[in-house]
C-alpha cells in the first residue's frame, strides 16, 4: 500500500503542473483530484488520510473552490492531531495553517485569519530555530527548505491581512520581513519585488520616514540587471521624486509653523528598520530643509527624477503615466510658492504650472482617457482661479482702475476668461452624472463652478463701460442662479456660507452697475 501512496501522490502532483487548458483551465486539476479522491477510498492510515485531505484542500483552492478546500484543510489537521510522532510532519501543520488562515482573510474574517496565521508564525520560528528535521518515507515537503518557504509565506498572509485592516505600521513589517527572506532565498519575481519596494516606500514617506523610504527604491533599482527593465526603472525613478516630493512639502509646512529647527525631525527622517545585506545600497541621511534655497534644492532633485522618467513615460504610449508626473510637478510648485515673497515669482510659477499642463489637456482625448481629462480640467481651472485673484490684489485692480500695470491687467483679464470657460466645462461635466450620482462631493464640485464663474465675471475689467457692465450682469444673473441651485436641490444647509456671499453679491452688484453707466 505505501508503494501505491506515494506513487499515486506522484502522479497526482504531476498532473496538477501540467499547464492549463483555454478551454477547461482545471481539466488536470480535476484529473489529479479523481486520483486522490480514488486512493483515499483505498488507505484506513491515518497519516495517509491526513496527507491526501491536505493535498485535496490544494487542489480545491486551486480550483477556486474555497469552501471544499477549508473542509479538507480542516479535516487533514485532525488526523494530523492523532499522529504520534507528529514532530517529522510540522512543515504539513505549518502549510494547513497558512492556507486556513488564507482563506479566512479571503472572507474578510480577519481576526480568524491572523490568530491562525500566528500559529503558523510560531511553527515556522520554532522549526527554522531547530533548522536539523529528519526526512520519512511520507515527509514529501521538502524538509528545513520547505518550512522557510512556508514562513515566508505565513508572513506574506500576515502582511496582507493587517493591510485589509488598516494597520499599516504590522502590515508594512511583516511586508518587509517578507521581502527580506525572498531577496535572501533568491526567490522573488523581479517584476513583483520591485512594485513591493514602490508601495513599501510609499508607506515609509507617509510617515515621513524619508531616508527609508528612499532607501527602499535605491534596492529595487539595485536588483534590476544593469541596462534591462528601463520601464520598471523609470517606475522607480518616478517614486523617488514623490518621495523627495513629499520630503520637500513637510520641510515647507516646518518651515511655515516655523518647526524647522525642531531637532527630532532629523530622527523622524532617518528611521532604518529594513536593510537588505548583499546589495551596494548606501543609507543616506536626509536632512531637514530649513532655507527657502534647500527647499529650492530639494525641488531640483525631484523635478530631475520626474524627467528622467519622463523621458520613458512619453505621452505618446504613457499618457497616464506622464500627466501624472505633470502633475505631480505642478504641485511641487504650488508647494514651493508658498513661500515665496517676491509677486511676479508668484505669478511665474502660476503660468509655468499652466505651461506644464495645458499642452497635455489640450492633446489627449477626453473620452479616451475621461479620468485623467476630468482631474486637469479641474487644475487648469483652479490655476487661472489663482492666477487672476493674485493679481486683482497684486495689480490694485478695481471697477474704476485697470491697475498698477497694463501688462499684468491683460493676464488678469485672460485668466478670468480662462477660469469661466474651465468651470464651465466642469459644469457641462457634472451636469451629465445621472440622478443617482449625484453625492455631496457632486453638489460641492458643481457649486464651486457656479460659483466662481460668477466672481470672475464680476472681475473683469474693460475701459469699455458697456462690457464691464454686461460681465456685471452676467455676474449677477449667475449669482441669482446659483441661490436657486442650491434652493432647489435643498442644499441650504451645506452651502450657508455660499448662500450668504450670493446674496452679498445681488445686493452690492446692482448699484455698481448703476455707477458704471452714469459715468
Amino acid at each position: 500500500m505505501l508503494y501505491q501512496f506515494e506513487s499515486t501522490l506522484f502522479q497526482a502532483e504531476f498532473l496538477e503542473k501540467f499547464p492549463s487548458i483555454e478551454e477547461q483551465p482545471f481539466f488536470y486539476k480535476y484529473r489529479a483530484r479523481t486520483l486522490l479522491q480514488q486512493l483515499l477510498q483505498k488507505t484506513q492510515d491515518p497519516l495517509q488520510q491526513a496527507i491526501i485531505h491536505y493535498q485535496l484542500g490544494v487542489n480545491y483552492l486551486d480550483c477556486e473552490e474555497n469552501g471544499e478546500s477549508r473542509k479538507n484543510m480542516a479535516k487533514s489537521l485532525q488526523l494530523f492531531s492523532q499522529i504520534e510522532n507528529i514532530e517529522n510532519y510540522l512543515t504539513y501543520i505549518q502549510s494547513i495553517y497558512n492556507h486556513l488562515g488564507f482563506l479566512a482573510v479571503n472572507l474578510d474574517d480577519n481576526e480568524t485569519g491572523l490568530a491562525i496565521l500566528a500559529k503558523a508564525e510560531r511553527l515556522g520560528e520554532y522549526l527554522i530555530a531547530k533548522a536539523d528535521l529528519k526526512k520519512t518515507a511520507f515527509k514529501i515537503q521538502g524538509g528545513f527548505e520547505k518550512a522557510q518557504e512556508f514562513y515566508t509565506i505565513t508572513l506574506f498572509y500576515i502582511a496582507q491581512a493587517y493591510t485589509k485592516l488598516g494597520i499599516k505600521d504590522k502590515a508594512a513589517y511583516y511586508c518587509g520581513q517578507t521581502m527580506l527572506r525572498q531577496f535572501k532565498s533568491k526567490t522573488y519575481e523581479l517584476r513583483d519585488f520591485v512594485i513591493n519596494c514602490i508601495s513599501l516606500s510609499e508607506y515609509y514617506s507617509g510617515v515621513m520616514n524619508f531616508a527609508q523610504a528612499f532607501y527602499l527604491l535605491l534596492v529595487g533599482e539595485a536588483v534590476i540587471p544593469e541596462g534591462k527593465r528601463k520601464k520598471l526603472r523609470a517606475t522607480l525613478q518616478m517614486a523617488q521624486g514623490k518621495v523627495i516630493a513629499d520630503m520637500m512639502s513637510y520641510c515647507v509646512d516646518c518651515i511655515k509653523s516655523n518647526q524647522q529647527n525642531d531637532p527630532s525631525l532629523s530622527k523622524l527622517f532617518n528611521k532604518y528598520s529594513i536593510t537588505f545585506d548583499g546589495l551596494n545600497v548606501k543609507q543616506l541621511v536626509f536632512q531637514p530643509s530649513k532655507t527657502f534655497d534647500e527647499i529650492k534644492s530639494l525641488f531640483r532633485q525631484a523635478n530631475t527624477l520626474y524627467k528622467k522618467a519622463m523621458s520613458i513615460f512619453v505621452l505618446d504610449g504613457f499618457v497616464t503615466e506622464h500627466i501624472q508626473m505633470l502633475s505631480e510637478i505642478s504641485i511641487m510648485y504650488k508647494v514651493i510658492m508658498s513661500l515665496e515673497t517676491d509677486p511676479n515669482n508668484i505669478i511665474a510659477f502660476l503660468e509655468k504650472r499652466l505651461d506644464l499642463l495645458l499642452p497635455v489637456f489640450n492633446t489627449i482625448n477626453p473620452k479616451a482617457y475621461q479620468n485623467t481629462f476630468e482631474k486637469l480640467l479641474v487644475e487648469v481651472a483652479e490655476i487661472n482661479n489663482e492666477l487672476y485673484e493674485f493679481i486683482v490684489k497684486f495689480n490694485e485692480i478695481d471697477d474704476f482702475s485697470g491697475g498698477k500695470s497694463k501688462k499684468l491687467t491683460d493676464k488678469m483679464n485672460k485668466a478670468c476668461l480662462n477660469t469661466i470657460q474651465y468651470y464651465e466645462k466642469i459644469v457641462e461635466q457634472l451636469k451629465l452624472l445621472e440622478e443617482k450620482q449625484r453625492d455631496s462631493a457632486y453638489y460641492s464640485s458643481i457649486t464651486t463652478a457656479y460659483f466662481n464663474i460668477a466672481k470672475a465675471q464680476s472681475k473683469y475689467y474693460s475701459k469699455d463701460n458697456k462690457i464691464k457692465v454686461s460681465y456685471l450682469v452676467n455676474s449677477l444673473n449667475q449669482y441669482k442662479q446659483l441661490v436657486q441651485f442650491i434652493n432647489q436641490q435643498n442644499q441650504q444647509n451645506e452651502f450657508q456660507a455660499v448662500l450668504q456671499i450670493c446674496k452679498e453679491m445681488i445686493s452690492i452688484l446692482p448699484s455698481k452697475i448703476d455707477r458704471i453707466n452714469y459715468m
